[in-house]
């Protein structure tokens, strides 16, 4: 169990930075003297190198072992994260910005794989409690931001975020050599790869990750405004709608496994759950008669069913090929960012023209990664299932 919860932390750490700056841009700049919207250029200086240097890193971690690179990779962001919090310009900070996404590119998708790692049977559970740490991480960190803005200062979230890194790498992650030694890889011999990274079922469970998750996550983004449009709600009673949002999430990672054995597999039960989630963005945008039980109803479907689906699809894709599961978790995790990033600027850019926009961005996006996921029938884990 003690090797899961250090994979959960690890997870926690990289949902938790990337959703760290929402409530503190103005905070930072402030005291930066830049303005504020300029300091949203933290979150792509973060972005883009985790995006490019994930799938890198994690075919290496095939070749040479998922601790070769986990290990000095939380390092790096930890020692990062701290010298964020010591930045005296604005274009220092982008600096250990860039080197903590670098980082992060070796930590989320190889924790993802060494979940896969454990085997048929128990790479379900894993991977759902794994997830469930980076939902954990997004729901907390614009929390823990905004409180240490207004106790101490926005420097202590980002050491606080470094030095819980330093703790995970220095003092937990090197009790996982003896149970993910670099020889005991699967289908690997002399670090040769004996199966291809794009077997079939790959690309749409790629195009998946990017356009259902993306459009999902963008949708969501512009819920807050959608609730304070249609009730008036404040400030506080939205961010109480969140965070209700993430512990069904939550609910949803954890009844993931069940859910699996019910649809068969990963690429199924994502399909479903994304049907779900665009009939919860319909109902969300476009009846505006809605009372708001039924809103709310709506958004509690979205969050268990995508707390389902996302894990689901991500144990469907780590069974695609043993040999290159991290390179493969590292691309799904890669295409889930750009998909999220993609998918939140232009459902923002369409939304002044109406919500009806906002839910046929989603929808149509979710269609997307439903066609393909249809079934592939060279696909070898649908085979498995079918047989």
């Amino acid at each position: 169990m003690l090797h899961l919860i250090l994979l959960f932390l690890i997870a926690f750490l990289v949902g938790a930075d990337e959703f760290l700056l929402g409530p503190i841009l103005t905070p930072i700049g402030t005291d930066l003297s830049v303005p504020p919207e300029r300091i949203a250029l933290f979150i792509t200086a973060y972005s883009l190198p985790l995006a490019i240097m994930a799938p890198i890193l994690g075919g290496v971690s095939d070749r040479y072992g998922r601790l070769a690179i986990l290990v000095p990779s939380t390092l790096v962001f930890g020692i990062a994260s701290i010298a964020t919090s010591f930045v005296p310009t604005f274009e220092t900070g982008i600096a250990t910005r860039i080197l903590t996404g670098a980082a992060s590119g070796g930590m989320l998708g190889i924790a993802m794989a060494m979940a896969g790692d454990l085997g048929e049977k128990a790479a379900p559970k894993a991977i759902a409690f794994v997830t469930s740490g980076l939902t954990l991480g997004i729901i907390l960190s614009p929390g823990i931001g905004a409180l240490s803005a207004e106790m101490w200062s926005w420097r202590f979230a980002f050491s606080a975020l470094g030095g819980l890194a330093l703790i995970v790498v220095l003092i937990g992650l090197p009790s996982l050599r003896t149970t993910h030694a670099p020889d005991n890889r699967p289908n690997a011999v002399a670090g040769n790869m004996t199966e291809p990274l794009f077997v079939p079922g790959t690309w749409g469970s790629l195009i998946a990750m990017a356009f259902g998750l993306g459009g999902a996550v963008g949708c969501f983004a512009l819920v807050g405004e959608r609730l304070r449009s249609l009730y008036e709600w404040d400030t506080a009673t939205v961010g109480m709608v969140y965070a209700a949002f993430g512990i069904l999430t939550l609910v949803g990672n954890f009844t993931m496994p069940m859910a699996l054995a019910r649809a068969g597999s990963g690429r199924a039960l994502m399909r479903i759950a994304m049907a779900f989630v665009a009939a919860a963005i319909v109902v969300t945008y476009v009846f505006d008669a809605l009372g708001s039980i039924m809103i709310l109803a709506a958004l509690a479907v979205w969050a268990v069913l995508g707390g389902m689906g996302a894990p689901g699809l991500q144990t469907h894709i780590a069974q695609l090929s043993p040999a290159r599961r991290g390179a493969l978790m590292a691309l799904a995790g890669s295409s889930m960012n750009l998909g999220v990033a993609g998918a939140s600027a232009l459902a923002a850019s369409i939304y002044p023209a109406g919500p009806v926009w906002v839910a046929a961005v989603g929808v149509g996006l979710i269609a997307v990664a439903i066609v393909a996921l249809r079934p592939v029938c060279a696909d070898k884990t649908e085979v498995a299932s079918a047989g």
